[in-house]
């Protein structure tokens, strides 16, 4: 989950996209409210330059940004959250000129040393940075084919349109012209500015997998399949409160509420894609009160990393589970009980998570007033256990970005390979930065 209690009212901030206790919330927070931040004023698309979104009495409203001299260029844009779950912080600076700072004042970002690629993110010992590539603010999440020849596919938002792009080969990325299918079911096209776009996008090594929701009981949704090496028509399912989904090959994993014909509880529903017509089962069960769906990874060695929020707190929380177990579940259509699992002590809050390598990487940090406050993006190891069923062992946080400050942004995560691919966002535009293990 991607908010804390003061957002959860809010249209922006996609209700849909909440367990279905946020039912009970919604009851008592005026409908009327269209945002209480920038974060919720995301789906109005990328702001003229010299501009951004701001909420202004629960409106999202363009204000004019500052720019200090010196800081040459414009923000990439505020249309943020790539699939991964965050957001740059975009309410008063977007990384362009100036910065709320945590004293009251300001922090003029144009005197600071910035780094082409990095900007004024800091890269830890034990990582390197490989290639960047430039990225439009419109792309809100990415994900890539296997290689060694890398493909990249990006969801695309604005205020009408949730659409699958290509975005050709790493690191010749650009996105396309047109859009290769829409990711909206026949019956939403009408009333796309009344859907929720789920910020991700997973590949199951045929098919891409993107979602969106609507406000309502139960908070219906729907998922969109599509096989970008073919023209054929994307292939539509139900899935109420689908928040975050990731793939392995011919099998998708959806953090929501269900998928096609089965549903039930908060939860990780499998969609089998190996043949049709699909089939779809519940996997993974989450504790009987949660506050909302969480967060979705799978590392490379198959072992996956779900989450939720907490139901007091909403405070992300994340469990490692073996791909052994995933497959037994999937076989006797037996629920792993999440919370018997080994935890991933993140120690704060979190905003996004994606593979990299054989573990995870998350961005962690809160939901303050001014949107995502990044503090650091950190990797975790995940090693099998020594056969006979024995849990996965996770490793120790390994910080591989600091955010010293909010005049670089980190907006998406996703990974390419056994590299991680991190959004990055300040005066010098939007990129995808490749940062491998190792110096």
């Amino acid at each position: 989950m991607r908010t804390d209690m003061k957002r959860m009212g809010t249209k922006g901030q996609r209700a849909a996209l909440m367990g279905a206790l946020l039912a009970v919330v919604l009851g008592g927070t005026g409908c009327g409210d269209e945002c209480v931040d920038a974060f919720d004023c995301r789906d109005k698309g990328a702001a003229p330059a010299g501009q951004s979104w701001a909420c202004v009495e629960q409106k999202c409203t363009q204000v004019v940004v500052d720019i200090e001299e010196g800081d040459a260029g414009t923000d990439a844009g505020t249309e943020t959250d790539a699939g991964t779950g965050t957001d740059a912080g975009t309410e008063t600076d977007g990384g362009t000129g100036t910065d709320a700072g945590t004293d009251g004042g300001t922090v003029a970002c144009a005197p600071l040393p910035r780094e082409q690629v990095l900007g004024t993110l800091q890269l830890q010992t034990g990582f390197s940075v490989a290639e960047s590539a430039d990225l439009s603010p419109e792309v809100v999440a990415v994900v890539s084919t296997p290689g060694p020849t890398y493909s990249l596919f990006g969801l695309r938002t604005t205020a009408t349109g949730r659409d699958f792009f290509a975005l050709g080969t790493w690191p010749d990325v650009t996105l396309g012209t047109a859009a290769l299918d829409t990711v909206l079911a026949p019956a939403d096209r009408a009333n796309a500015a009344n859907t929720f776009p789920s910020y991700f996008l997973a590949y199951d090594g045929t098919r891409l997998l993107a979602g969106y929701t609507k406000s309502g009981a139960g908070f219906p949704g729907s998922v969109a399949l599509l096989d970008p090496s073919t023209r054929d028509a994307a292939t539509y399912l139900d899935a109420p409160a689908n928040y975050t989904a990731a793939g392995t090959t011919d099998t998708f994993f959806i953090n929501g509420g269900g998928v096609d014909t089965v549903t039930g509880d908060l939860g990780i529903y499998a969609l089998v894609t190996s043949s049709k017509p699909y089939s779809a089962v519940k996997v993974v069960d989450f504790p009987a009160q949660v506050g909302a769906s969480g967060f979705t990874a799978i590392a490379n060695n198959g072992i996956a990393v779900f989450g939720y929020s907490e139901a007091d707190t909403y405070v992300n929380v994340a469990h490692a589970v073996s791909n052994s177990k995933l497959d037994a579940a999937l076989a006797s259509r037996t629920p792993v009980v999440l919370t018997n699992e080994p935890k991933v002590d993140v120690g704060s809050d979190f905003n996004a998570a994606a593979s990299f390598g054989n573990g995870v990487a998350v961005a962690r940090g809160g939901y303050g007033a001014t949107g995502f406050g990044v503090t650091d993006v950190s990797r975790f190891s995940l090693t099998p256990g020594l056969g006979g069923g024995q849990p996965v062992s996770v490793g120790s946080r390994e910080a591989v970005l600091n955010a010293p400050d909010a005049c670089t942004a980190v907006d998406l995560l996703s990974s390419l390979g056994a590299d991680l691919l991190v959004g990055v966002k300040d005066v010098n535009g939007r990129r995808l930065v490749r940062i491998r293990q190792g110096q």
